[in-house]
């Protein structure tokens, strides 16, 4: 994010409190620049994100955040806010990541892992390979709810 954004973000917050717009103009001792300027600088060297930037200025451009009091420590606030904000949405994406690294099988599409019955026969069921017929499909039922004795097809290990 280049000096002049985050410049143009501060003026359209003190275009909102006019007693900030004057604190940004005032110059700094020894012919430092303004107290805007120094601000910009400070946060440009902060590496802050573009986006959570933005949408922290306009928070306070739109009184949606209270400016905070001594407002000479509004540059801080942003730049902790802009942080954490991005601190957050980094935490929430490494968990997806690790989330959907290690998503785990469905236990009835692990056959050979399979003990359960029901988990058999469920696999058996939505396996496409198999083309089960319907009297084979009702022998399976009854035997995944323990209604039945196992089929013989499924003994002989023909769908396995």
């Amino acid at each position: 994010m280049d000096l002049r954004t985050i410049k143009n973000e501060l003026w359209s917050i003190a275009r909102s409190y006019p007693t900030l717009a004057g604190l940004m103009m005032k110059q700094l001792p020894n012919g430092g620049g303004t107290v805007g300027g120094s601000w910009a600088a400070v946060m440009h060297s902060s590496n802050l994100d573009g986006d959570h930037f933005e949408n922290v200025c306009f928070e306070y451009a739109n009184f949606e955040k209270e400016l905070p009091q001594p407002a000479d420590q509004l540059a801080f606030e942003i730049i902790s806010e802009v942080k954490h904000r991005k601190w957050k949405d980094d935490s929430k994406l490494l968990q997806m990541q690790k989330y959907h690294a290690t998503a785990k099988k469905a236990p009835w599409r692990d056959r050979e892992k399979s003990t359960d019955r029901f988990f058999i026969a469920m696999g058996l069921a939505m396996d496409q390979k198999t083309n089960l017929t319907e009297p084979q499909l009702d022998d399976l039922t009854k035997w995944a709810n323990h209604n039945g004795a196992e089929p013989e097809w499924l003994k002989d290990g023909a769908m396995a």
